[in-house]
């Protein structure tokens, strides 16, 4: 008896040896984690996707790589994210995308790809105010200039965006309702797409990113006529705000990781600290920095929090827009 007893004893230990090794290797993160941005290469998303991958990968341990899958106006990449499993592996890099794409479906009374319930929000990368551009050479020296110039020509002149009702869509016809002028839309695949369209000539007006306009403004190519933010941005403090104008619109995108809403504590609390480490490395503030976009980390309570005010404002404009088809 007692040497069937010692025998099971041995099998214990030994059988927890054999499974103490699969056990850590299960453990997050034991492979590589995709960075999901749902729009094409050059936006905002996608370039502070790309400056925060070195720094978060040094704090997981393992490979982060960037994946952009552009469609649907970011809706293709929310879904897939928001049904895949919740173990840590994919987070979608998002904007206020999370919040207007199911406002959107509501307003055409379809059934949501996703809701902003599906997620978690991790952390809040950035948030930064839109500024509207045009051509260096564009005839318009001011907003009241172009806005005079708009209801004069009643939907001649065209403005490009990341696609319908998204973070660069709505911002555009809150002013466009506010000023009661006419505009014709051109979507397209992200902020990148949206002022390459204006660059090209395709498009006349773009509410873009400080940091996806950056390098175009500083070659002379664009020139800002006002921001979306309550103060003058600092990088263009020549540039007024759409309050001063006499315009009461403020739109603020914020850019954050999240993660299916199923994805268990202890995974959410790794990623949580990871994050935080990679936010405070200084190779990538120096990053974002170049990009002309500062950083903003918010952590998960505190972005929770934010996130659930911002909807109530975004999903209240979306209510009152008309439907527009293209």
């Amino acid at each position: 008896m007692r040497t069937f007893i010692a025998a099971l004893t041995l099998a214990g230990l030994v059988a927890g040896f054999v499974a103490s090794p699969t056990q850590a290797q299960d453990a997050y993160p034991s492979k590589q984690v995709n960075l999901i941005v749902p729009f094409s290469p050059g936006g905002g998303n996608d370039l502070t996707a790309r400056a925060i991958a070195p720094a978060l990968q040094r704090a997981l341990g393992q490979p982060v790589v960037v994946v952009n899958k552009a469609g649907a106006a970011g809706a293709i990449a929310s879904q897939s994210v928001a049904i895949a499993p919740p173990d840590g592996y994919n987070i979608l890099v998002s904007n206020t995308q999370a919040i207007l794409l199911p406002a959107t479906d509501k307003l055409f009374d379809r059934k949501p790809a996703f809701s902003k319930d599906d997620f978690q929000y991790v952390a809040m990368l950035s948030a930064d105010p839109l500024l509207l551009w045009v051509q260096q050479d564009a005839p318009w020296k001011t907003f009241k200039d172009l806005a005079a110039d708009a209801k004069a020509k009643d939907g001649a002149i065209v403005y490009s965006s990341g696609g319908l009702y998204g973070a660069t869509h709505v911002p555009i016809e809150m002013f466009l309702k506010a000023a009661s002028i006419k505009m014709r839309h051109l979507p397209t695949g992200g902020g990148g797409p949206a002022l390459t369209a204006v660059l090209g000539g395709n498009a006349q007006v773009v509410a873009s990113f400080p940091a996806v306009a950056a390098p175009h403004a500083k070659a002379g190519k664009i020139r800002a006529l006002a921001t979306y933010g309550t103060a003058r941005h600092p990088s263009y403090p020549d540039v007024p705000t759409f309050k001063e104008i006499g315009y009461d619109i403020v739109s603020e995108v914020w850019i954050g990781f999240l993660i299916p809403k199923a994805t268990p504590e202890a995974t959410v609390k790794v990623l949580r600290e990871a994050i935080k480490k990679a936010a405070a490395e200084p190779d990538y503030k120096e990053a974002m920095a170049k990009t002309g976009s500062g950083t903003r980390y918010m952590d998960q309570p505190q972005f929770t929090e934010y996130v659930k005010k911002d909807a109530a404002v975004l999903e209240a404009v979306v209510a009152g827009m008309q439907r527009v088809e293209k």
